[in-house]
Protein backbone atom coordinates (compact mmCIF):
# COMPACT_ATOMS: atom_id res chain seq x y z
CA UNK A 1 0.00 0.00 0.00
CA UNK A 2 1.05 3.61 -0.50
CA UNK A 3 1.95 5.86 2.41
CA UNK A 4 3.69 9.17 2.93
CA UNK A 5 7.40 8.44 3.54
CA UNK A 6 9.51 11.15 5.20
CA UNK A 7 12.42 12.32 3.04
CA UNK A 8 14.39 13.06 6.20
CA UNK A 9 14.20 9.81 8.20
CA UNK A 10 12.39 7.35 5.92
CA UNK A 11 9.54 6.76 8.41
CA UNK A 12 5.82 6.86 7.57
CA UNK A 13 4.44 7.97 10.95
CA UNK A 14 2.64 11.26 10.14
CA UNK A 15 0.01 13.44 11.82
CA UNK A 16 -1.82 16.31 10.15
CA UNK A 17 -1.50 19.49 12.25
CA UNK A 18 -2.88 22.85 11.10
CA UNK A 19 -2.81 21.92 7.43
CA UNK A 20 0.77 20.55 7.62
CA UNK A 21 1.88 16.90 7.68
CA UNK A 22 4.35 16.42 10.56
CA UNK A 23 6.65 13.41 10.89
CA UNK A 24 6.33 12.00 14.41
CA UNK A 25 9.90 10.66 14.35
CA UNK A 26 12.09 13.56 13.23
CA UNK A 27 9.62 16.46 13.37
CA UNK A 28 9.93 17.47 9.69
CA UNK A 29 6.86 19.27 8.32
CA UNK A 30 5.43 19.14 4.76
CA UNK A 31 2.72 21.10 3.01
CA UNK A 32 -0.13 19.30 1.24
CA UNK A 33 1.54 19.74 -2.16
CA UNK A 34 4.84 18.43 -0.83
CA UNK A 35 3.13 15.49 0.87
CA UNK A 36 1.58 14.40 -2.44
CA UNK A 37 5.08 13.88 -3.83
CA UNK A 38 6.11 11.71 -0.86
CA UNK A 39 3.71 8.77 -1.41
CA UNK A 40 5.67 5.54 -1.66
CA UNK A 41 4.74 1.85 -1.89
CA UNK A 42 5.56 0.33 1.52
CA UNK A 43 5.07 -3.02 3.22
CA UNK A 44 1.56 -3.95 4.41
CA UNK A 45 2.98 -4.87 7.82
CA UNK A 46 2.28 -1.80 9.97
CA UNK A 47 5.04 -0.23 11.99
CA UNK A 48 4.56 -0.68 15.71
CA UNK A 49 4.36 3.10 16.22
CA UNK A 50 2.77 4.00 12.90
CA UNK A 51 -0.23 6.28 12.60
CA UNK A 52 -2.66 6.08 9.68
CA UNK A 53 -1.76 8.71 7.10
CA UNK A 54 -4.31 11.23 6.08
CA UNK A 55 -4.05 11.96 2.38
CA UNK A 56 -4.04 15.63 1.41
CA UNK A 57 -7.31 16.83 -0.01
CA UNK A 58 -7.45 18.84 -3.22
CA UNK A 59 -9.92 21.36 -1.77
CA UNK A 60 -7.73 22.26 1.22
CA UNK A 61 -6.90 26.00 1.42
CA UNK A 62 -3.37 26.61 0.21
CA UNK A 63 -2.84 30.19 1.27
CA UNK A 64 -0.06 29.28 3.71
CA UNK A 65 1.53 26.54 1.62
CA UNK A 66 5.05 26.80 0.20
CA UNK A 67 4.99 27.03 -3.60
CA UNK A 68 7.01 24.28 -5.25
CA UNK A 69 8.95 24.96 -8.48
CA UNK A 70 8.77 22.97 -11.68
CA UNK A 71 10.44 19.60 -11.67
CA UNK A 72 14.17 19.80 -12.10
CA UNK A 73 17.34 17.92 -11.19
CA UNK A 74 17.44 17.03 -7.49
CA UNK A 75 20.18 18.85 -5.60
CA UNK A 76 21.04 19.15 -1.95
CA UNK A 77 19.52 22.36 -0.63
CA UNK A 78 18.84 23.97 2.72
CA UNK A 79 15.52 22.96 4.23
CA UNK A 80 13.14 25.79 5.10
CA UNK A 81 11.13 24.89 8.19
CA UNK A 82 7.93 26.49 9.43
CA UNK A 83 7.24 27.87 12.87
CA UNK A 84 7.01 25.03 15.42
CA UNK A 85 3.53 23.79 16.30
CA UNK A 86 2.16 21.57 19.03
CA UNK A 87 3.15 17.92 18.56
CA UNK A 88 1.79 14.82 20.14
CA UNK A 89 5.18 13.90 21.59
CA UNK A 90 7.80 15.94 23.39
CA UNK A 91 11.29 16.37 21.95
CA UNK A 92 12.65 14.02 24.58
CA UNK A 93 10.09 11.37 23.60
CA UNK A 94 10.94 11.78 19.92
CA UNK A 95 14.63 11.41 20.69
CA UNK A 96 14.00 8.21 22.68
CA UNK A 97 11.92 6.84 19.79
CA UNK A 98 14.78 7.63 17.38
CA UNK A 99 17.32 5.80 19.51
CA UNK A 100 15.00 2.84 20.09
CA UNK A 101 14.53 2.39 16.34
CA UNK A 102 18.25 2.07 15.71
CA UNK A 103 19.15 -0.02 18.77
CA UNK A 104 16.76 -2.96 18.63
CA UNK A 105 17.31 -6.14 20.68
CA UNK A 106 19.11 -9.02 19.02
CA UNK A 107 16.87 -11.39 17.14
CA UNK A 108 14.20 -8.84 16.24
CA UNK A 109 13.80 -8.33 12.50
CA UNK A 110 13.05 -4.67 11.69
CA UNK A 111 10.20 -3.94 9.28
CA UNK A 112 11.07 -2.36 5.94
CA UNK A 113 10.07 1.29 5.74
CA UNK A 114 10.95 2.08 2.13
CA UNK A 115 10.09 0.54 -1.26
CA UNK A 116 12.19 -2.43 -2.20
CA UNK A 117 13.39 -3.10 1.35
CA UNK A 118 13.78 -6.80 2.18
CA UNK A 119 12.75 -8.51 5.36
CA UNK A 120 15.63 -8.80 7.85
CA UNK A 121 17.45 -5.71 6.56
CA UNK A 122 17.67 -2.57 8.74
CA UNK A 123 15.89 0.57 7.68
CA UNK A 124 18.24 2.99 5.91
CA UNK A 125 18.01 6.69 6.78
CA UNK A 126 18.10 8.76 3.62
CA UNK A 127 19.93 12.06 3.37
CA UNK A 128 17.91 15.22 2.80
CA UNK A 129 17.45 15.78 -0.94
CA UNK A 130 15.07 18.57 -1.93
CA UNK A 131 14.22 20.09 -5.27
CA UNK A 132 15.46 23.67 -5.83
CA UNK A 133 13.31 26.24 -4.07
CA UNK A 134 13.25 29.97 -4.70
CA UNK A 135 13.55 31.77 -1.39
CA UNK A 136 13.28 35.54 -0.89
CA UNK A 137 16.62 36.71 0.44
CA UNK A 138 16.64 38.37 3.86
CA UNK A 139 19.32 40.66 5.29
CA UNK A 140 22.28 38.53 6.24
CA UNK A 141 22.43 37.76 9.94
CA UNK A 142 25.58 37.04 11.88
CA UNK A 143 26.98 33.59 11.06
CA UNK A 144 25.41 30.95 13.24
CA UNK A 145 28.64 29.07 13.62
CA UNK A 146 31.02 27.00 11.57
CA UNK A 147 29.16 24.87 9.03
CA UNK A 148 30.52 21.68 10.54
CA UNK A 149 28.63 18.76 11.99
CA UNK A 150 30.70 17.04 14.65
CA UNK A 151 30.88 13.29 14.68
CA UNK A 152 29.49 11.19 17.49
CA UNK A 153 31.65 8.94 19.60
CA UNK A 154 32.68 5.72 17.87
CA UNK A 155 30.20 3.80 20.02
CA UNK A 156 27.24 5.76 18.63
CA UNK A 157 24.94 4.18 16.09
CA UNK A 158 25.56 5.24 12.48
CA UNK A 159 21.86 5.91 11.92
CA UNK A 160 21.71 8.12 15.00
CA UNK A 161 24.68 10.11 13.67
CA UNK A 162 22.81 10.66 10.40
CA UNK A 163 19.73 11.76 12.34
CA UNK A 164 21.80 14.28 14.32
CA UNK A 165 23.29 15.64 11.11
CA UNK A 166 19.82 16.08 9.60
CA UNK A 167 18.48 17.78 12.72
CA UNK A 168 21.44 20.13 12.73
CA UNK A 169 20.83 21.00 9.06
CA UNK A 170 17.26 21.94 10.01
CA UNK A 171 18.58 24.05 12.89
CA UNK A 172 21.08 25.87 10.68
CA UNK A 173 18.53 26.68 8.02
CA UNK A 174 15.99 27.86 10.58
CA UNK A 175 18.67 30.15 12.04
CA UNK A 176 19.61 31.51 8.61
CA UNK A 177 15.89 32.20 8.03
CA UNK A 178 15.82 34.11 11.37
CA UNK A 179 13.45 31.49 12.78
CA UNK A 180 15.37 31.31 16.06
CA UNK A 181 12.65 29.44 17.96
CA UNK A 182 12.76 26.46 15.61
CA UNK A 183 16.56 26.65 15.41
CA UNK A 184 16.80 26.38 19.19
CA UNK A 185 14.30 23.51 19.32
CA UNK A 186 16.29 21.47 16.80
CA UNK A 187 19.55 22.26 18.63
CA UNK A 188 17.96 21.06 21.88
CA UNK A 189 16.99 17.79 20.22
CA UNK A 190 20.56 17.27 19.04
CA UNK A 191 21.84 17.91 22.58
CA UNK A 192 19.34 15.40 24.00
CA UNK A 193 20.87 12.73 21.76
CA UNK A 194 24.51 13.87 21.94
CA UNK A 195 25.27 16.11 24.93
CA UNK A 196 28.85 16.67 23.69
CA UNK A 197 27.87 18.17 20.33
CA UNK A 198 29.71 21.50 20.50
CA UNK A 199 28.05 22.96 17.39
CA UNK A 200 24.62 22.36 18.94
CA UNK A 201 25.68 24.14 22.15
CA UNK A 202 27.03 27.02 20.08
CA UNK A 203 23.75 27.21 18.13
CA UNK A 204 21.69 27.07 21.34
CA UNK A 205 23.69 29.99 22.76
CA UNK A 206 23.22 32.03 19.58
CA UNK A 207 19.46 31.41 19.59
CA UNK A 208 19.07 32.24 23.29
CA UNK A 209 20.89 35.52 22.73
CA UNK A 210 18.89 36.35 19.58
CA UNK A 211 15.59 35.69 21.38
CA UNK A 212 16.51 38.00 24.28
CA UNK A 213 14.54 41.14 25.00
CA UNK A 214 14.57 43.56 27.95
CA UNK A 215 11.76 41.59 29.62
CA UNK A 216 13.30 38.15 28.93
CA UNK A 217 17.06 38.74 29.10
CA UNK A 218 18.69 35.39 28.20
CA UNK A 219 22.29 36.42 27.64
CA UNK A 220 23.52 34.72 30.82
CA UNK A 221 21.98 31.49 29.56
CA UNK A 222 23.68 32.09 26.18
CA UNK A 223 27.06 32.65 27.86
CA UNK A 224 26.65 29.36 29.76
CA UNK A 225 25.89 27.54 26.48
CA UNK A 226 28.92 29.07 24.74
CA UNK A 227 31.08 28.21 27.72
CA UNK A 228 29.87 24.59 27.54
CA UNK A 229 30.75 24.57 23.83
CA UNK A 230 34.32 25.66 24.61
CA UNK A 231 34.72 23.23 27.51
CA UNK A 232 33.64 20.26 25.37
CA UNK A 233 35.56 21.21 22.22
CA UNK A 234 38.83 19.59 21.12
CA UNK A 235 42.12 21.40 21.70
CA UNK A 236 42.67 22.00 18.00
CA UNK A 237 39.20 23.58 17.66
CA UNK A 238 38.93 25.72 20.78
CA UNK A 239 40.59 28.79 19.20
CA UNK A 240 38.17 28.76 16.26
CA UNK A 241 35.17 28.36 18.56
CA UNK A 242 36.41 31.15 20.83
CA UNK A 243 36.81 33.53 17.88
CA UNK A 244 33.31 32.63 16.65
CA UNK A 245 31.82 33.22 20.12
CA UNK A 246 33.51 36.62 20.45
CA UNK A 247 32.32 37.75 17.02
CA UNK A 248 28.77 36.46 17.47
CA UNK A 249 28.44 37.92 20.96
CA UNK A 250 29.35 41.45 19.86
CA UNK A 251 27.10 41.33 16.78
CA UNK A 252 24.13 39.87 18.68
CA UNK A 253 24.46 42.30 21.60
CA UNK A 254 24.58 45.28 19.20
CA UNK A 255 21.45 43.94 17.47
CA UNK A 256 19.79 43.55 20.89
CA UNK A 257 20.44 47.21 21.78
CA UNK A 258 19.28 48.37 18.34
CA UNK A 259 15.91 46.73 19.03
CA UNK A 260 15.57 49.25 21.86
CA UNK A 261 16.01 52.09 19.35
CA UNK A 262 12.75 51.29 17.52
CA UNK A 263 10.62 53.62 19.64
CA UNK A 264 13.17 56.41 19.34
CA UNK A 265 13.29 56.06 15.54
CA UNK A 266 9.48 56.36 15.40
CA UNK A 267 9.18 59.13 17.99
CA UNK A 268 12.51 60.95 18.58
CA UNK A 269 12.15 62.27 22.12
CA UNK A 270 14.57 62.53 25.02
CA UNK A 271 12.43 60.09 27.00
CA UNK A 272 12.67 57.43 24.28
CA UNK A 273 16.44 57.85 24.06
CA UNK A 274 16.69 57.38 27.82
CA UNK A 275 15.08 53.97 27.22
CA UNK A 276 17.89 53.22 24.75
CA UNK A 277 20.44 54.12 27.44
CA UNK A 278 18.64 51.80 29.87
CA UNK A 279 19.02 48.91 27.41
CA UNK A 280 22.73 49.73 27.04
CA UNK A 281 23.12 49.70 30.82
CA UNK A 282 21.29 46.36 30.97
CA UNK A 283 23.70 44.86 28.44
CA UNK A 284 26.85 46.27 30.05
CA UNK A 285 27.21 43.71 32.92
CA UNK A 286 26.85 40.82 30.46
CA UNK A 287 29.60 42.25 28.24
CA UNK A 288 31.87 42.59 31.28
CA UNK A 289 31.16 38.94 32.10
CA UNK A 290 31.83 37.96 28.48
CA UNK A 291 35.14 39.83 28.64
CA UNK A 292 36.18 37.80 31.68
CA UNK A 293 34.90 34.50 30.22
CA UNK A 294 35.83 34.70 26.52
CA UNK A 295 38.11 37.76 26.29
CA UNK A 296 35.58 39.84 24.33
CA UNK A 297 37.02 43.28 23.47
CA UNK A 298 34.79 45.82 25.26
CA UNK A 299 36.26 48.75 23.29
CA UNK A 300 35.34 47.09 19.98
CA UNK A 301 31.79 46.43 21.22
CA UNK A 302 31.23 49.98 22.51
CA UNK A 303 32.64 51.58 19.36
CA UNK A 304 30.52 49.38 17.09
CA UNK A 305 27.47 50.13 19.25
CA UNK A 306 28.09 53.88 19.08
CA UNK A 307 28.51 53.70 15.29
CA UNK A 308 25.24 51.76 14.78
CA UNK A 309 23.18 53.98 17.12
CA UNK A 310 24.66 57.06 15.44
CA UNK A 311 23.36 55.73 12.11
CA UNK A 312 19.85 55.56 13.62
CA UNK A 313 20.15 59.13 14.94
CA UNK A 314 21.43 60.33 11.56
CA UNK A 315 18.41 58.77 9.89
CA UNK A 316 16.12 60.62 12.33
CA UNK A 317 17.94 63.89 11.58
CA UNK A 318 17.58 63.42 7.80
CA UNK A 319 13.91 62.57 8.23
CA UNK A 320 13.41 65.85 10.12
CA UNK A 321 14.92 67.75 7.19
CA UNK A 322 12.59 65.92 4.81
CA UNK A 323 9.49 66.44 7.02
CA UNK A 324 9.99 70.06 7.98
CA UNK A 325 11.86 71.32 4.94
CA UNK A 326 14.59 73.90 4.46
CA UNK A 327 13.09 76.07 1.72
CA UNK A 328 11.06 79.21 2.18
CA UNK A 329 7.96 77.55 0.79
CA UNK A 330 7.97 74.79 3.41
CA UNK A 331 10.04 76.14 6.31
CA UNK A 332 7.21 77.80 8.20
CA UNK A 333 7.67 79.11 11.73
CA UNK A 334 5.99 75.99 13.14
CA UNK A 335 8.11 73.70 10.92
CA UNK A 336 11.27 75.54 11.95
CA UNK A 337 10.43 75.11 15.64
CA UNK A 338 9.85 71.37 15.15
CA UNK A 339 13.02 71.12 13.08
CA UNK A 340 15.12 72.75 15.82
CA UNK A 341 13.50 70.59 18.50
CA UNK A 342 14.26 67.34 16.65
CA UNK A 343 17.81 68.32 15.76
CA UNK A 344 18.55 69.35 19.36
CA UNK A 345 17.45 65.87 20.47
CA UNK A 346 19.78 64.37 17.87
CA UNK A 347 22.64 66.55 19.15
CA UNK A 348 21.89 65.32 22.69
CA UNK A 349 22.12 61.72 21.46
CA UNK A 350 25.37 62.32 19.56
CA UNK A 351 26.91 63.98 22.60
CA UNK A 352 26.25 60.77 24.58
CA UNK A 353 27.63 58.59 21.77
CA UNK A 354 30.89 60.57 21.60
CA UNK A 355 31.60 59.40 25.16
CA UNK A 356 30.65 55.82 24.22
CA UNK A 357 32.79 55.60 21.04
CA UNK A 358 36.35 54.28 21.35
CA UNK A 359 37.93 54.72 17.91
CA UNK A 360 39.22 57.86 16.23
CA UNK A 361 37.12 57.45 13.09
CA UNK A 362 33.83 56.94 14.94
CA UNK A 363 34.38 59.88 17.29
CA UNK A 364 35.33 62.18 14.40
CA UNK A 365 32.25 61.20 12.36
CA UNK A 366 29.88 61.83 15.30
CA UNK A 367 31.50 65.19 16.07
CA UNK A 368 31.11 66.19 12.41
CA UNK A 369 27.36 65.50 12.67
CA UNK A 370 27.07 67.63 15.83
CA UNK A 371 28.88 70.59 14.25
CA UNK A 372 26.85 70.27 11.05
CA UNK A 373 23.53 70.33 12.95
CA UNK A 374 24.44 73.36 15.08
CA UNK A 375 25.47 75.27 11.96
CA UNK A 376 22.30 74.15 10.12
CA UNK A 377 20.09 75.48 12.94
CA UNK A 378 21.97 78.80 12.91
CA UNK A 379 21.53 79.19 9.14
CA UNK A 380 17.89 78.11 8.88
CA UNK A 381 14.92 80.40 9.51
CA UNK A 382 11.18 80.14 9.84
CA UNK A 383 9.19 82.08 7.24
CA UNK A 384 5.72 83.56 7.17
CA UNK A 385 3.71 84.51 4.10
CA UNK A 386 1.45 87.56 4.24
CA UNK A 387 -0.28 89.35 1.34
CA UNK A 388 1.63 87.12 -1.08
CA UNK A 389 5.01 88.15 0.37
CA UNK A 390 7.37 85.84 2.27
CA UNK A 391 9.51 87.18 5.08
CA UNK A 392 11.51 85.84 8.04
CA UNK A 393 9.27 85.05 10.99
CA UNK A 394 11.71 83.32 13.35
CA UNK A 395 15.48 82.79 13.53
CA UNK A 396 18.25 82.25 16.06
CA UNK A 397 18.83 85.22 18.31
CA UNK A 398 22.37 86.52 18.73
CA UNK A 399 22.55 85.01 22.23
CA UNK A 400 21.43 81.58 20.95
CA UNK A 401 23.84 81.82 18.02
CA UNK A 402 26.76 82.49 20.38
CA UNK A 403 25.58 79.68 22.64
CA UNK A 404 25.66 77.21 19.76
CA UNK A 405 29.08 78.38 18.64
CA UNK A 406 30.35 77.82 22.18
CA UNK A 407 28.78 74.34 22.12
CA UNK A 408 30.73 73.57 18.93
CA UNK A 409 33.97 74.66 20.63
CA UNK A 410 33.15 72.49 23.65
CA UNK A 411 32.54 69.47 21.42
CA UNK A 412 35.85 70.01 19.62
CA UNK A 413 37.58 70.29 23.00
CA UNK A 414 35.92 67.02 24.02
CA UNK A 415 37.23 65.47 20.81
CA UNK A 416 40.80 66.56 21.61
CA UNK A 417 40.52 65.18 25.14
CA UNK A 418 39.00 61.99 23.77
CA UNK A 419 41.91 61.53 21.36
CA UNK A 420 44.37 61.94 24.22
CA UNK A 421 42.50 59.28 26.19
CA UNK A 422 42.36 57.00 23.15
CA UNK A 423 46.10 57.37 22.52
CA UNK A 424 46.86 56.68 26.18
CA UNK A 425 44.57 53.66 26.18
CA UNK A 426 46.09 52.33 22.96
CA UNK A 427 49.62 52.72 24.34
CA UNK A 428 48.70 50.95 27.56
CA UNK A 429 46.92 48.16 25.70
CA UNK A 430 49.85 47.75 23.32
CA UNK A 431 52.32 47.66 26.20
CA UNK A 432 50.26 44.92 27.88
CA UNK A 433 50.16 42.95 24.62
CA UNK A 434 53.93 43.26 24.18
CA UNK A 435 54.63 42.17 27.75
CA UNK A 436 52.28 39.23 27.39
CA UNK A 437 53.98 38.18 24.15
CA UNK A 438 57.46 38.18 25.67
CA UNK A 439 56.21 36.32 28.74
CA UNK A 440 55.11 33.56 26.37
CA UNK A 441 58.37 33.76 24.36
CA UNK A 442 61.01 34.16 27.05
CA UNK A 443 63.48 31.85 25.33
CA UNK A 444 63.29 33.89 22.13
CA UNK A 445 63.76 37.14 24.07
CA UNK A 446 66.82 35.70 25.90
CA UNK A 447 68.40 34.66 22.61
CA UNK A 448 67.89 38.13 21.12
CA UNK A 449 69.33 39.88 24.19
CA UNK A 450 72.34 37.54 24.29
CA UNK A 451 72.98 38.13 20.59
CA UNK A 452 72.71 41.90 21.06
CA UNK A 453 75.20 41.83 23.94
CA UNK A 454 77.61 39.65 21.96
CA UNK A 455 77.49 41.97 18.92
CA UNK A 456 78.10 45.00 21.11
CA UNK A 457 81.20 43.33 22.53
CA UNK A 458 82.42 42.39 19.03
CA UNK A 459 82.11 45.99 17.84
CA UNK A 460 84.07 47.19 20.89
CA UNK A 461 86.88 44.73 20.15
CA UNK A 462 87.02 45.70 16.48
CA UNK A 463 87.23 49.40 17.34
CA UNK A 464 90.09 48.64 19.76
CA UNK A 465 91.90 46.60 17.11
CA UNK A 466 91.78 49.63 14.81
CA UNK A 467 93.25 51.89 17.47
CA UNK A 468 96.12 49.45 18.13
CA UNK A 469 97.28 49.42 14.48
CA UNK A 470 100.67 51.28 14.18
CA UNK A 471 99.86 52.35 10.62
CA UNK A 472 96.77 54.12 11.89
CA UNK A 473 98.84 55.98 14.50
CA UNK A 474 101.27 57.14 11.80
CA UNK A 475 98.34 58.25 9.64
CA UNK A 476 96.91 60.37 12.44
CA UNK A 477 100.33 62.04 12.96
CA UNK A 478 100.53 62.84 9.26
CA UNK A 479 97.02 64.33 9.31
CA UNK A 480 97.92 66.50 12.33
CA UNK A 481 101.10 67.64 10.52
CA UNK A 482 99.07 68.54 7.44
CA UNK A 483 96.77 70.69 9.57
CA UNK A 484 99.78 72.49 11.14
CA UNK A 485 101.39 73.20 7.75
CA UNK A 486 98.06 74.47 6.39
CA UNK A 487 97.90 77.02 9.23
CA UNK A 488 101.49 78.16 8.63
CA UNK A 489 100.92 78.48 4.88
CA UNK A 490 97.92 80.73 5.41
CA UNK A 491 99.61 82.92 8.07
CA UNK A 492 100.31 86.40 6.55
CA UNK A 493 103.13 87.03 9.06
CA UNK A 494 105.49 84.85 7.02
CA UNK A 495 107.04 85.98 3.76
CA UNK A 496 106.01 84.59 0.42
CA UNK A 497 109.19 82.52 0.26
CA UNK A 498 108.52 80.94 3.68
CA UNK A 499 104.87 80.32 2.82
CA UNK A 500 105.91 78.66 -0.44
CA UNK A 501 108.20 76.36 1.55
CA UNK A 502 105.33 75.44 3.86
CA UNK A 503 103.17 74.76 0.83
CA UNK A 504 105.78 72.39 -0.59
CA UNK A 505 105.99 70.50 2.72
CA UNK A 506 102.16 70.34 2.89
CA UNK A 507 101.95 68.77 -0.56
CA UNK A 508 104.51 66.13 0.41
CA UNK A 509 102.61 65.35 3.60
CA UNK A 510 99.32 65.02 1.71
CA UNK A 511 100.94 62.55 -0.70
CA UNK A 512 102.19 60.53 2.26
CA UNK A 513 98.65 60.53 3.73
CA UNK A 514 97.17 59.22 0.47
CA UNK A 515 99.83 56.50 0.26
CA UNK A 516 99.28 55.51 3.90
CA UNK A 517 95.51 55.33 3.45
CA UNK A 518 95.92 53.05 0.46
CA UNK A 519 98.12 50.78 2.50
CA UNK A 520 95.60 50.73 5.37
CA UNK A 521 92.54 50.23 3.16
CA UNK A 522 93.20 46.52 2.65
CA UNK A 523 93.24 46.07 6.45
CA UNK A 524 90.66 48.66 7.57
CA UNK A 525 87.87 47.93 5.06
CA UNK A 526 87.11 44.37 6.27
CA UNK A 527 86.99 45.65 9.85
CA UNK A 528 84.69 48.56 8.91
CA UNK A 529 82.41 46.19 6.97
CA UNK A 530 82.10 43.92 9.99
CA UNK A 531 81.31 46.83 12.28
CA UNK A 532 78.61 48.09 9.90
CA UNK A 533 77.10 44.60 9.60
CA UNK A 534 77.00 44.13 13.37
CA UNK A 535 75.40 47.56 13.90
CA UNK A 536 72.61 46.75 11.41
CA UNK A 537 71.90 43.47 13.16
CA UNK A 538 71.78 45.23 16.55
CA UNK A 539 69.29 47.74 15.12
CA UNK A 540 67.05 44.93 13.85
CA UNK A 541 67.18 43.17 17.23
CA UNK A 542 66.16 46.36 19.05
CA UNK A 543 63.35 46.88 16.53
CA UNK A 544 62.12 43.31 17.04
CA UNK A 545 62.20 43.65 20.83
CA UNK A 546 60.20 46.90 20.77
CA UNK A 547 57.79 46.26 17.92
CA UNK A 548 54.03 46.14 18.63
CA UNK A 549 52.55 42.68 18.88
Amino acid sequence: MKKIVCDLCGESDFVKVEGMFECQVCGAKYTIEQAKTLFREVSDTPHQNATVNEAPEDDEPVGSQVAMPKAGPAVVKKVIVAKPTAAKETDAGAAKKIVSQFKKPAGVTPQPAVPGAKQGQPTVIKKVVVKPTTVVAKPAAAPAQKKVVRNLDTSANVGTAQMIENLFILSENAYDSENYVDAENYANRVIEIDANNTDAWLMKGNCAARLSNPQNFRFKEAINCWNTCLQRSDKDEIDDYQFTVRTNLIDIMVAFVLKGCINFAKDPTTKNFEEVKDVINQADPMMRLANQTFGVDIATYEDKLASNISAVVTKVSKQAIQDYGKKKETQTVEAYKKYVETQDICIYCWDYLIDLAKRHGTVTAILSSVVKMHESIIRNKGYITKNGKTKVGLECSMAERNQRLEAIKAEKKKLDDKFVDIRKRDRVEQKIKNEKYWEEHQEEKKQLLDEHSKLDHEIFELENSKLKMPELTELKKLEEEAIRLQVLKDNPVYSNKERAAYMEQLNKTRKQIVTKKRELASRLNPIEDKIEKYKKRMYNIEKELNMNR
